[in-house]
């Protein structure tokens, strides 16, 4: 369940048959922030060619959001291997731009798609990647004198308490890493002691 994601943009240079490919990688999350970025890059670099541009929200092995633009180029020949490669490398949240400047020769479809994907390659191996584990929210109920052992027990599983809620018996909002709630919520269920999960 858990991915790469890059911790903050690079923006790595590229050149092929004097075409030149500026890339930008960064953290992404949401749609709407990709675009604000590419506007960015727009202005930046006005005189440029192309701006192609692939985005894979969520886990790449099954993305919230997973789509690619060629901006001009030859269909298939710029996004696309741009998004291949970022879910090859099982990377997600991340956004890729490649700004070309035209050489003066043109590298065919074959070419381009050799051109973007090496674009992208450079700037994954110059970023920085880390493990992103997905959290879960839950709310365990319980009686007064099992608080503490429900605290030692989402503490062993590397998930945090919030402030709880005291009526009758105690509500306790909980976050923990995805992969853990499968084995907190056996181990809580088989003390008789209540979960269940928040939207």
């Amino acid at each position: 369940m858990s991915y790469q994601i890059p911790c903050s943009p690079v923006v790595t240079e590229t050149e092929e048959k004097k075409s030149r490919f500026i890339c930008w990688l960064g953290p992404v999350t949401d749609k709407a922030a990709f675009l604000r970025e590419l506007e960015r890059i727009r202005v930046r670099y006005p005189d440029a060619s192309h701006h192609c541009t692939a985005l894979v929200i969520g886990n790449p092995a099954n993305p919230e959001v997973m789509q690619s633009d060629d901006d001009g180029e030859p269909g298939g020949s710029a996004g696309r291997p741009m998004l291949e490669l970022l879910l090859k490398q099982e990377v997600g949240n991340v956004g890729a731009i490649v700004t070309r400047y035209f050489g003066g020769t043109k590298l065919g479809v074959g070419g381009l798609m050799r051109a973007y994907r090496g674009a992208v390659g450079a700037a994954l191996q110059s970023v920085e990647l880390k493990v992103f584990i997905p959290l879960v929210s839950i709310q365990v109920t319980c009686g007064f004198a099992e608080e503490s052992r429900v605290r030692f027990l989402v503490a062993q599983c590397g998930g945090s308490c919030a402030e709880p809620n005291y009526t009758d018996r105690v509500g306790i909002p909980v976050r923990l890493p995805l992969d853990q709630w499968p084995a907190l919520r056996a181990q809580l269920h088989a003390e008789s002691i209540e979960t269940c999960e928040l939207d």
